[in-house]
């Protein structure tokens, strides 16, 4: 009898072993699959303390600068940034308002959660469009019913994504929009590289409404450096968006017309900007002449390029350039 129990203790401590062995392995391959993991970022809330936010002056549903100051370059560099209220702004402020458009991604990213992701071995994920910032990842998953996609790994500290999707609000027109992101949950780094682009003709693959834009900085100390650009309107930016005494210096250019430079407090909401487009007193033509308040950043500012037209993605066939999933928004793992 002792022996009978003697072996069967042993063979069940071998099934034991051999099972946390089986999954040790599979731990390591391409072939488990989960969704166990959630992504964990507000990324409109997380970049709306990295950026600054210009309140604006509302009537109702009216948007003051449409109405008062004109829609040129410097109106971008004010809407890029506006604060947007969904209660307030929803059907009002569009997503050419950096805001926004992060709000309608925080939206994709919690469907994103349901995703059935393959787990394999961290490996570094080139985007589906390849001008953004690559990602390493250790999960994947295409959910081509709900044209959305994701790729991530998440640690107690770190969130690194990649989210993709289309949005289509009727049978003649489609969203396309893909973001990596970075984000440290200690240091409060963050880093967003996105690009949106809108197809109103589906005849074709070429997108008729293109928008890139890159952040980069610190949520808690309010750092940041800031790229964009929308048909011709293009902005360069960097400084501390909050406190008392700090300022932000933009670059900007509309088009053909020449490069102006906006030093810009921390302080500031559209009244400031109204105020530059008919008495400038913080606008610059001649970057020699920027005051002593924003030496801090000029020289990024002043030789970083503006994003261009080969920045944008401008065509569904530069999605997944080179792979077999080319022209979708779909991750190649």
């Amino acid at each position: 009898m002792k022996n009978k129990m003697f072996w069967l203790a042993i063979l069940i401590i071998l099934a034991v072993l051999a099972t946390g062995f089986a999954m040790l392995i599979g731990c390591g391959q391409a072939s488990s699959t989960s969704n166990s993991t959630a992504l964990k970022l507000s990324l409109l809330g997380n970049a709306s303390t990295t950026t600054p936010v210009f309140e604006p002056s509302v009537t109702g549903s009216s948007i003051k600068g449409q109405s008062t100051w004109g829609s040129g370059p410097l109106y971008s560099v004010y809407f890029s940034l506006r604060e947007f209220l969904a209660s307030r702004d929803e059907g009002i402020v569009d997503r050419s308002n950096l805001y926004k458009l992060l709000a309608d991604v925080d939206t994709v990213l919690s469907g994103a959660q349901g995703i059935a992701v393959t787990s394999f071995a961290e490996k570094e994920i080139t985007p589906p469009f390849n001008k953004l910032q690559k990602m390493v990842c250790d999960q994947a998953g295409n959910d081509t019913a709900n044209k959305v996609a994701v790729a991530r790994k998440e640690t107690t500290n770190e969130t690194n994504a990649i989210l993709t999707w289309i949005w289509s609000d009727s049978a003649s027109k489609e969203e396309y929009g893909i973001a990596s992101v970075y984000f440290n949950k200690s240091t409060k780094d963050l880093s967003i590289d996105m690009v949106y682009s809108v197809d109103y003709d589906l005849g074709d693959t070429t997108t008729d409404y293109n928008l890139r834009c890159n952040v980069t900085g610190n949520a808690a100390s309010n750092e940041f450096q800031f790229k964009y650009i929308i048909g011709d309107n293009k902005i360069v930016s960097k400084g501390i968006s909050r406190g008392e005494g700090n300022y932000m210096l933009f670059k900007y250019q509309g088009g053909s017309d020449p490069v102006r430079y906006l030093v810009v407090p921390s302080s500031a909401d559209e009244n400031f900007f109204v105020e530059q487009s008919s008495n400038a007193t913080e606008l610059y033509s001649d970057q020699l002449n920027l005051p002593a308040s924003v030496e801090a950043y000029k020289d990024w500012v002043i030789n970083t390029d503006f994003f261009s037209a080969s920045d944008l993605m401008s065509d569904k066939s530069l999605l997944n350039s080179g792979n077999s999933k080319q022209g979708t928004i779909y991750i190649d793992y």
